[in-house]
């Protein structure tokens, strides 16, 4: 089969995980993790450093949360800083915009780049080190990661459009965990699930990953759990965000890096690399959707579900075909909805080469880096199989998924028409001053140190049918323990505004009584 001299391959890959230090003031950066990672990526390449000519980092947490920035400082230009630890001199610097779809998102972008003859030789590569950063919080120990450096880099922007806005922020409706668990309880009541049932299920589905997880060198967490350790809620398994208990979740406390080099088949030719490392991307897809409380239906994303059906489609492969998986696993609704998608319904397919954020470790928006990583081991072990990557960014909004091979092949994808047809979604109608008789669509109860303290309702008014957010009153436990006890998607509420934000409760009386006095007349004087 004749081979097209532009076609670009991956040809390394790099992972580095590192325990915490028991010296912190030695302790890798997320500069000096991607830079690792990265110098690792080249060696499995057999490629030098002096013939990148593209360097793109992806944004750790800190760079992409300027309320929250890192304690301790970071780079100005991350990719510059990568450059110079490993002795590169690209002519392109690019920092990437938030989101776990990132790192697919550029292996996509830079492989039509590298086709189209606008680079020979990229590297990709992102890190976080937030388990030193929390260490070092806790000692009270100062470090310094700050690096001042001078020169054109192209910064893509921080990308957050749609995930948190005011009405987020007034009803504390801004977490990750809070957020998936609003779109994860109405998953369940759609499903006709108890909160019994959907955690059995979210302990089957999840309990596969942690045994990945406990056998890759590079997890940051090995400890294996049963599906019923996962479940059932206890003093190390609290509840989060119901109904998540804490080992449903993504583990944001890693030290983890990662990087992916790619060239074009004239350039690996030319620098002897084997052939048989070569991996090819056969097709990839992304969009993006709707801000989740914009969506009518709270517990999917047809952007997710496009994405996957237009990599298969393109591809000209079905699920059956795919012998190597690693589905992006932040929360259970994702894994859920990207198998639904896939029509995955056999229990016993492999769904990680990881082990999945909740045990490998969430490497902020690096993570599917890592997935990469592995697939392309993987796929280089089984030349003739095909690996199907999945990554999912934002509010289950931003999504990238790529196909992938030792087999030959190659080929533009355009994802504009399954762009359209999200952007035509007509966007959910929404009251931010609600009032009256609503019923709840779905919520969650945030729990701190295993005690619920904080309730968050979606509802629809039943006079107009707009959709709300509101809190219980502050200090209501009675409240509280309901939403806890029971399953309340369906039932009726009263809700009010009350400016700083909404407030609801299940009687009508109740509401009024823990509202101030509407003011019926006016003072004699200003």
């Amino acid at each position: 089969m004749s081979i097209d001299d532009n076609t670009p391959v991956l040809v390394g890959v790099g992972q580095i995980t590192e325990p915490v230090a028991e010296d912190l003031s030695a302790a890798s950066s997320p500069v000096v993790l991607a830079s690792k990672a990265a110098a690792a990526a080249l060696d499995d390449a057999g490629m030098p450093a002096s013939e990148l000519d593209v360097i793109a980092v992806v944004r750790t947490m800190a760079d992409s949360t300027p309320p929250m920035p890192s304690p301790f400082g970071t780079s100005n230009q991350p990719p510059r800083s990568v450059a110079n630890a490993i002795g590169a001199s690209p002519q392109q610097l690019v920092h990437s915009k938030s989101g776990g779809n990132t790192p697919q998102q550029l292996v996509n972008e830079w492989a039509a780049k590298l086709y189209a003859g606008q680079a020979s030789a990229v590297l990709l590569t992102g890190a976080e080190a937030l388990a030193t950063t929390k260490a070092a919080l806790r000692a009270q120990q100062s470090l310094d990661w700050s690096e001042k450096l001078e020169g054109p880099m192209h910064d893509c922007g921080i990308g957050l459009r749609g995930m948190i806005g005011v009405r987020e922020l007034q009803h504390g409706l801004v977490m990750p965990t809070t957020q998936y668990a609003i779109a994860e309880n109405a998953r369940r009541a759609q499903l006709g699930r108890s909160y019994s049932e959907h955690a059995k299920a979210c302990g089957e589905l999840l309990a596969p990953f942690s045994a990945v997880a406990s056998s890759n060198e590079y997890s940051m967490f090995r400890e294996q759990y049963t599906a019923a350790q996962i479940a059932t809620p206890g003093d190390k398994n609290t509840y989060v965000d119901l109904p998540y208990t804490y080992r449903m979740i993504a583990k944001d406390s890693v030290n983890q890096g990662a990087a992916v080099v790619l060239t074009t088949v004239a350039k690996a030719r030319q620098l002897g690399i084997d052939e048989q490392r070569w991996v090819y991307l056969h097709a990839y897809a992304q969009a993006e959707d709707l801000p989740m409380l914009e969506r009518e239906n709270l517990a999917s994303s047809l952007a997710l579900t496009l994405t996957y059906q237009q990599v298969l489609k393109a591809s000209g492969l079905s699920a059956a075909d795919i012998a190597v998986y690693d589905i992006y696993s932040c929360f259970p609704i994702v894994i859920d909805l990207a198998k639904q998608a896939l029509g995955i319904s056999d229990p016993k397919i492999q769904l990680t080469q990881t082990g999945g954020l909740p045990f490998f470790g969430g490497a902020g928006n690096n993570y599917t880096m890592h997935a990469i990583a592995e697939v392309v081991t993987q796929l280089r072990a089984k030349p003739t199989a095909y690996g199907l990557v999945g990554a999912n960014g934002g509010m289950i909004n931003k999504h990238a998924v790529g196909i992938y091979s030792c087999r030959p092949g190659w080929q533009l994808c355009d994802s504009s028409d399954i762009q359209q047809q999200v952007n035509a979604q007509a966007p959910a109608h929404f009251d931010n001053d609600p009032h009256g008789a609503a019923s709840i669509e779905t919520y969650t109860v945030t729990y701190w140190q295993g005690t619920p303290f904080h309730g968050i309702v979606i509802g629809r008014l039943q006079h107009s049918g707009a959709r709300f957010i509101a809190n219980n009153f502050e200090g209501d436990a009675a409240t509280l323990q309901k939403l806890v006890d029971e399953d309340c998607i369906g039932q009726t509420i009263f809700v009010a505004s009350r400016g700083k934000n909404n407030v609801f409760a299940f009687e009508r009386e109740q509401l009024r009584a823990q509202l101030p006095e509407p003011v019926t007349q006016l003072r004699k004087s200003y």
